[in-house]
């Protein structure tokens, strides 16, 4: 397996950047979900886990700890589901120095500090990391959902063992290389991990703080842990304000006004 080192530098990164450039407007109506699962424990995580069309984190507050150092930033996240994903890092009085924008088919980085950009399909990313990856993914990570990974939404749902503890259910998928498992308990996803089957690393995410805002309950707090034999990284992250299902304008940024980066480069000399 190809480095996993790089799948942390760009969730961290992912997870510390983000735009938020238009107001609320109006509140948008949510669609029931339809769920095609016939597994009752699947139905039920699905029934609780966060449901909404519109995210915009308009303040989060995020520390990064490195083996050598400890960063903190504020940060903003905005999110149109199945659509886009818009971040940016601000780490001082609000000048942005960096944004990340997903969607289903591609990644961009633009580095505004020294006018770059860099652009990867998914397909490339699984290549670089060894690791099944999509937009969806991220998505999940980032909204508490449950997902599998590298899949298109609930295509691999039934490919889903579920275990059951005295406190919670442990819902559990595996590929030729990785393990996923998710914990559910008091009705809310508070964990995500995922190990290779050979030990050397171990990838966890947790969620806690749960609070109602425009009658969704999500995490306020996400604790994110990589460890393998050479180093430990920590991201925690707070949110401080976030709406959901108001109506926004997304804006995509336009290439042409930055050079070309090497991705080689940005896995080399990470954002942070």
């Amino acid at each position: 397996m190809k480095n996993i080192y790089y799948v942390i530098l760009l969730i961290i990164s992912i997870l510390s950047i983000a735009t938020t450039s238009c107001k609320p407007k109006q509140t948008l109506a949510v669609t029931p979900m339809q769920i095609t699962t016939e597994d009752v424990n699947i139905q039920k995580v699905l029934q609780a886990q966060p449901h909404f069309i519109t995210a915009n984190a308009g303040k989060l507050n995020v520390n990064i700890s490195l083996p050598n150092k400890e960063l903190s930033s504020s940060a903003t996240c905005k999110i149109y589901r199945d659509s886009v994903i818009q971040l940016s890092i601000q780490p001082f009085m609000g000048i942005e120095m960096a944004k990340i924008e997903l969607t289903p088919e591609a990644l961009y980085v633009f580095e505004k500090l020294n006018n770059k950009y860099y652009h990867l399909v998914y397909e490339q990313l699984t290549e670089y990391t060894g690791v099944p990856l999509s937009f969806y993914d991220f998505q999940a990570l980032l909204s508490n959902q449950l997902f599998t990974l590298g899949a298109f939404k609930d295509e691999n749902f039934d490919k889903i063992v579920t275990e059951k503890s005295s406190k919670a259910l442990i819902f559990k998928y595996q590929t030729n290389d990785l393990v996923q498992s998710t914990t559910f308990e008091s009705n809310q996803i508070r964990k995500v991990e995922v190990s290779d089957k050979g030990q050397s690393f171990h990838f966890q995410t947790n969620y806690s703080d749960f609070a109602k805002n425009d009658d969704v309950i999500a995490p306020k707090i996400i604790d994110i842990q990589f460890v393998n034999s050479k180093n430990t990284l920590k991201l925690k992250f707070k949110i401080e304000k976030i709406e959901f299902n108001k109506q926004m304008r997304v804006i995509l940024t336009n290439p042409l006004r930055y050079k070309v980066g090497q991705w080689q480069d940005l896995l080399e000399n990470p954002l942070f």
